[in-house]
């Protein structure tokens, strides 16, 4: 349980707190669908509407996407913050709006929670809760938080009781984007979005969101890997949590939210809270970066909804970290480019860098790469150079504005973004909220090199402390790791050959494809003279042919004009020697000589 030393003073009284709107909650039916076009018809006006607007439209708009998701609720909601990730396909206001719906989601009425509770733990509230507070003090789309203590542990607990139909909306909402899928797909309709993979992360979504053993599972992991990093997590009551009732500590902390809230509107108040609790905002950004990093980059396990209501700060510039619903991985081979490409970021490697953008990517186009590797080259070094001018705004230095332009080269060029990397975008971009105000002259360069050399530290001595101190020199020289960088970079290095030989052989594939019908059609036009030259020699009375060719041409060759037999047949010595020589170079073109291009890229 969190110390009470760490526990920081109010900074705002609970009543400054906005509450949770709270809105009755209707079984689904068949008319969802209606609802759902009804909605996107208003869209459609409302877009049209924003087009012939020449100041706010686009941002209005937005804001007009961002209401209507919320009204629909249910899985539109995780659908919305999906969209918010792909800023290489729609506008950044609207990709900022939409990013905006994990904080804003409605409640149900709390005699529905309190029904719920009672038939999941299989006992009265009264039975299991000495206190329970009816108004709950957070939602999300799947459910809300209610304030409790339990009766036996004397412990103050968060209870996340699920929103009821949530089962029955989610598998409408995911019919209904099935089908819009599908039609997009169809239609060509932004190809580069990937439907089907989009299709298959919402499934998981859904079939997580829908049972809090995962977040529970995925809470209770977490609170052990963030031990080591400071980063306090709240503690699971396993023996309190079914599929829809989630019962954790309840931290008393200070939102990151009211942080920034009370920033913008009573700095002077703010200031003095910071003194009391010993609160350094820099060393707070940095260790939030930090602990963001080494989740991604060394864990391999990370919050992927970092904003400012997941965030808790407590005394002496202590973090919080809460709400585990959405924890992700990468898979290895991925992470790994990654992590070489955030290493050539911090170490001015430019150039490295741009061959791990592409090879980040989904698929790269059939063409030739060396410019798009100049202008992400560029983009690389132009951001390089703002991340130390301290009089920049925040916006032009952050990782989000560098994923965004790194994308827009790419997308530009047909290159298609991987789901991995947006999924690491979104987490890092949720971060700047609170970055913003925190530390906004942050140079992440900086503050990712310190990252990699406390991560080296921290490697040297996980191995001094498994090999035993008698093998500490070889450990210490062994932190050089020279033969294993090598052997990293060669792993990159293979990666970006293996793309360039898809490429090639994408363009190999199309010429040799071309070649074969060049060569199909000569060969038709090779017999085609052929068999006009043995009707020729057969109305010279060629004797070759015999009268055989003659009953088989009938009087066709009385219509053709006689030509020297001699001539004729040299003629057709070589339509044979073409005909031969078109077919040895068909079984060329279309047979094994390829082969070695697709045994490359399968190696």
């Amino acid at each position: 349980m969190l110390k009470t030393s760490s526990i920081p003073s109010p900074l705002l009284p609970d009543a400054a707190r906005p509450a949770v709107p709270i809105r009755p909650v209707q079984r689904p039916t068949g008319i969802r669908i209606l609802y759902v076009i009804t909605c996107f018809a208003a869209l459609a006006v409302a877009f049209v509407r924003s087009a012939l607007r020449r100041d706010d439209g686009p941002e209005r708009f937005a804001r007009e996407v961002r209401a209507t998701f919320e009204r629909m609720g249910g899985l539109w909601i995780k659908a919305g913050q999906f969209m918010a990730l792909r800023i290489d396909l729609f506008p950044a206001a609207l990709c900022r709006e939409l990013s905006r719906l994990q904080t804003r989601a409605l409640g149900f009425p709390p005699a529905l929670a309190r029904q719920i509770v009672e038939q999941e733990l299989g006992a009265p509230i009264e039975q299991l809760f000495d206190a329970w507070e009816d108004e709950p003090f957070a939602a999300a789309s799947i459910g809300q938080v209610h304030r409790a203590r339990l009766r036996i542990e004397q412990v103050w607990v968060a209870v996340k009781v699920q929103k009821p139909y949530s089962g029955d909306l989610f598998a409408r909402d995911f019919a209904v984007m099935a089908g819009l899928a599908r039609v997009a797909h169809a239609l060509g309709i932004f190809r580069h979005m990937r439907w089907s993979e989009g299709l298959i992360e919402l499934r998981q979504i859904m079939r997580e969101e829908l049972d809090f053993g995962f977040e529970a599972a995925s809470t209770r992991k977490m609170r052990r890997v963030l031990k080591r990093h400071g980063v306090y997590v709240p503690k699971v009551f396993s023996h309190h949590c079914t599929r829809r009732v989630m019962v954790t500590e309840f931290l008393h902390m200070v939102l990151m939210a009211d942080y920034l809230r009370v920033a913008q509107n009573d700095p002077d108040r703010l200031r003095a809270w910071r003194a009391e609790n010993r609160i350094q905002p820099r060393l707070v950004a940095r260790r939030l970066v930090h602990s963001f990093q080494r989740q991604m980059m060394e864990d391999n396990r990370f919050h992927g909804d970092m904003h400012p209501g997941n965030i808790g700060l407590l005394r002496n510039s202590r973090v919080a970290l809460i709400d585990f619903g959405t924890t992700n991985f990468t898979e290895r081979e991925y992470l790994q480019k990654f992590r070489g490409f955030m290493r050539a970021l911090a170490s001015g490697e430019f150039s490295k860098g741009a061959d791990l953008c592409l090879m980040l990517c989904a698929s790269l186009p059939p063409i030739d790469l060396g410019h798009i590797h100049a202008r992400l080259t560029r983009v690389l070094q132009s951001w390089a150079t703002r991340s130390w001018v301290k009089a920049l705004p925040f916006h032009d230095k952050s990782m989000d504005n560098l994923t965004l332009e790194v994308m827009l080269v790419l997308l530009g060029d047909g290159c298609t973004m991987d789901w991995a990397w947006l999924r690491l975008h979104r987490a890092s971009s949720t971060l700047d909220a609170s970055l913003i105000e925190l530390h906004p002259g942050i140079d992440y360069r900086k503050v990712t090199a310190q990252y990699f050399r406390k991560a080296e530290l921290r490697r040297v001595r996980r191995a001094v402390s498994a090999i035993g101190a008698q093998r500490a020199l070889a450990i210490v020289t062994g932190a050089l790791d020279v033969p294993a960088r090598l052997k990293d970079y060669a792993t990159l290095q293979s990666a970006l050959i293996r793309r360039e030989v898809t490429v090639f052989q994408g363009i190999v594939d199309r010429t040799t494809a071309s070649l074969s019908t060049i060569l199909s059609l000569s060969r038709m036009l090779v017999l085609a003279q052929a068999s006009t030259t043995i009707i020729a020699a057969a109305a010279t009375g060629v004797t070759v042919f015999g009268p055989m060719v003659a009953r088989w041409l009938g009087d066709l060759p009385l219509r053709v004009p006689a030509s020297d037999p001699r001539s004729l047949t040299i003629v057709l010595l070589v339509d044979a020697w073409l005909l031969l020589a078109l077919a040895r170079l068909h079984r060329v073109v279309g047979g094994d000589r390829v082969a070695p291009h697709r045994r490359m890229v399968a190696a």
